[in-house]
């Protein structure tokens, strides 16, 4: 394929007329290449057929489209075999039918088109097109009219189809560039992690999997909302693909790298089983039957241009320029190391040695402590930690070594985190070290500290927070509690006296001091005193998640929150009346500027000079206020969607602080009154779900 990919994802395969696979690039000069290697011995292409956006040259088509295109996709019509091609721009969103040459429709996207992926999902009774734009994500039907709109928490990089809680219906997998992944259905968010750095790729595997990778170079899979591997290397990957490349029967991932390189993995491990170099970096890479064999092979295209293919049961494995000599070097330094173990005597103080880990919340930090055994000293400790760290490494290296070493971590959001740790140990003045590998995990809430009532001013948070009923054991919650502070000594529920069956814990946070309380009694009913509504979402996800609950009410109460949401309420109406007052100026000045246009080709026919000058001095006019009261009208558009955000997010963080049908009926009842702008509803709503 000839002429310059434009950027890397930008790559796909269908079957334009039903039977043939073509393959589809944008380019660099906003066209999208059409490549049908079977074309020639087709009746149904003309060499003619050059009316429309497309034109054919042979094998070879060219749709233009005029923009630069930033998103590709491949949809079909239920009753339709023939599949056809939805393309993205800043501002447009473009479904062609390749075979007829003709639009099933162009619509404006006022959020942009950042990534468009087609499927059904589980409230949508047909094929949808999904649009993923700035901070917002769009369905469409194939005639273009809108189906669904919500609110996302960043730019949508990346969205697919995905059925997660497998009740055979699919939800939507969103990744933007706040490092989120998250999955919805429909207005409820079932599922959410944050990652190191912006989301670049999402693909649904067999069995409730999906893999992700991150711009950082980051590469994983989770199953069931659980990571069960993750790898990293220095380039980053532009592509993500399933194949059965080794003819096994299992889908193995196939993933395309910035630097040229293209590698499949076993979904469950991570491992390596095939690798292939290819000469400039992977623009994408699709499953098609190319070659009419009636078997599906692996398509390979790369920036330059070129395009590879594999059958199912290509064993080739290609090592990278210097791969082997760093193989080797490696085997070599690893001898090395076993030969002075065993030339030098291991003292006794190594035989039986141990190392200590203690994990405690204090002065403003989680206090990771070490210790080691008698008459031995920490040379060095290396803690590997997604977000905690910049580049995930951390190293300590004390001057003097000694027996104990304390290292701070400040996780920037609650919950676990996996850490792991490789601590150097040895005698003093000794050249030989023992390695210690520990993984530890970092409790949900590990940035909170508990402090005396007395020394807070508890009455300040009077009425403040959130009341739900656990209908658990106390005792049950105390253990949440231990399994999610960094706490020495575990806290106990009194058996006797007059805090017997009760709880009261108070906490402050270490990384904005503020105080939030918790308070236990025997039936299990928590009343949480607290200001800050995500915290209050995140300890009763927690709570529920870790106690099997699977429905929770609860009755809230932040005045802070809902002067909040009412005022962006308000502002929310205002700058819709200054929206509809634009588009309505807008109408009037197109019509000025089409009667402008009559004007100026009557002149030119008259051959009136004068008259034409007149008529170019006023569309330059015009032109520019319009192209002034354009800007005004984005500005505005832009602050109404940052408003809608902030709104969205109060609203999910009245969905968390309920569990199932609770945190559904508060969204759906948030959301009707903000259709209604209705204060009054939406402070109902707030509180009591």
């Amino acid at each position: 394929m000839n002429g310059k990919i434009n950027k890397t994802g930008l790559i796909a395969s269908g079957k334009f007329d039903g039977s043939h696979a073509c393959l589809t690039a944008a380019t660099s000069a906003g066209n999208v290449l059409v490549h049908s290697p079977h074309r020639a011995s087709s009746e149904n292409f003309e060499d003619a057929q050059s009316v429309g956006r497309l034109s054919w040259s042979g094998e070879l088509a060219e749709l233009h489209i005029g923009n630069q295109v930033t998103a590709l996709c491949i949809g079909r019509l239920e009753e339709d075999e023939r599949e056809f091609l939805v393309v993205g721009t800043h501002t447009h969103v473009l479904a062609y039918q390749i075979e007829d040459n003709a639009d099933l429709f162009y619509k404006e996207m006022r959020d942009g088109v950042h990534n468009i992926t087609t499927g059904r999902l589980g409230w949508i009774k047909y094929q949808v097109i999904i649009v993923g734009g700035n901070c917002s994500v769009t369905v469409l039907d194939h005639e273009g009219n809108e189906l669904y709109w919500t609110i996302a928490s960043g730019i949508v990089r990346v969205i697919t189809v995905f059925d997660f809680d497998g009740d055979a219906q699919n939800e939507l997998l969103i990744g933007t560039d706040d490092s989120e992944i998250k999955v919805q259905k429909e207005t409820l968010v079932m599922w959410q992690v944050k990652e190191t750095s912006p989301v670049s790729t999402l693909l649904p595997l067999p069995g409730r999997k999906f893999a992700y990778a991150v711009t950082n170079g980051t590469v994983g899979v989770y199953e069931n909302g659980t990571r069960i591997w993750r790898g990293k290397s220095k380039h980053k990957i532009t592509s993500m693909k399933t194949f059965d490349i080794n003819g096994d029967g299992v889908l193995e991932l196939i993933t395309g790298w910035t630097n040229g390189k293209v590698d499949a993995r076993i979904c469950s491990t991570g491992e390596i089983i095939f690798r292939v170099q290819l000469n400039s970096p992977i623009a994408g890479i699709v499953e098609a039957d190319y070659r009419r064999t009636g078997k599906a092979d692996l398509v390979i295209v790369s920036e330059s241009g070129e395009v590879r293919g594999y059958l199912v049961g290509t064993s080739m494995d290609v090592s990278e320029p210097g791969e082997l000599y760093r193989q080797l070097l490696s085997k070599k330094e690893a001898l090395e190391v076993e030969i002075r173990q065993r030339l030098v005597t291991t003292p006794n103080q190594f035989l039986g040695s141990k190392l200590a880990v203690s994990l405690t919340s204090t002065r403003g930090a989680v206090r990771l402590a070490l210790a080691s055994g008698p008459g031995l000293v920490i040379y060095c400790a290396i803690v590997f930690a997604e977000e905690i760290f910049d580049g995930e490494t951390f190293v300590a290296h004390p001057r003097k070594p000694n027996g104990e070493l304390e290292i701070e971590l400040r996780p920037p959001k609650d919950g676990p985190i996996d850490i792991h740790m490789k601590t150097y140990v040895g005698a003093p003045g000794s050249d030989l070290l023992q390695v210690y590998e520990l993984m530890q995990q970092l409790p949900a809430f590990c940035m909170y500290e508990i402090i005396n009532p007395a020394d807070a001013k508890i009455e300040d948070l009077q009425d403040i927070g959130v009341t739900f009923e656990t209908g658990d054991r106390p005792q049950r919650i105390a253990l949440w509690l231990n399994r999610s502070l960094a706490i020495s000594e575990e806290l106990e529920i009194a058996v006797d006296g007059p805090n017997a069956g009760r709880l009261d814990l108070c906490l402050r946070g270490l990384r904005d001091n503020k105080l939030h309380f918790l308070s236990v009694n025997a039936s299990g009913k928590i009343n949480m005193l607290t200001e800050d509504p995500t915290f209050a979402g995140d300890v009763v996800q927690s709570l529920a998640n870790y106690l099997g609950i699977v429905e929770l009410t609860s009755e809230a109460n932040f005045p802070a929150e809902e002067k909040r949401m009412v005022e962006i309420l308000e502002r929310v109406k205002e700058l819709k009346e200054i929206e509809v007052k634009l588009q309505t100026e807008a109408a009037g000045v197109t019509n000025i500027l089409k009667a402008l246009m009559i004007r100026l080709e009557d002149s030119r026919i008259l051959d009136d000079s004068k008259g034409m000058k007149k008529r170019v001095t006023q569309l330059q006019m015009v032109g520019e206020n319009f192209m002034r009261e354009n800007e005004i009208r984005d500005n505005n558009y832009r602050e109404l969607t940052s408003a809608l955000k902030a709104l969205n997010t109060g609203v999910q963080n009245v969905s968390r602080i309920r569990v199932g049908g609770a945190a559904t009926n508060a969204i759906n009842r948030c959301r009707a009154a903000i259709k209604d702008e209705n204060p009054k509803a939406l402070i109902h709503a707030i509180r009591n779900g």
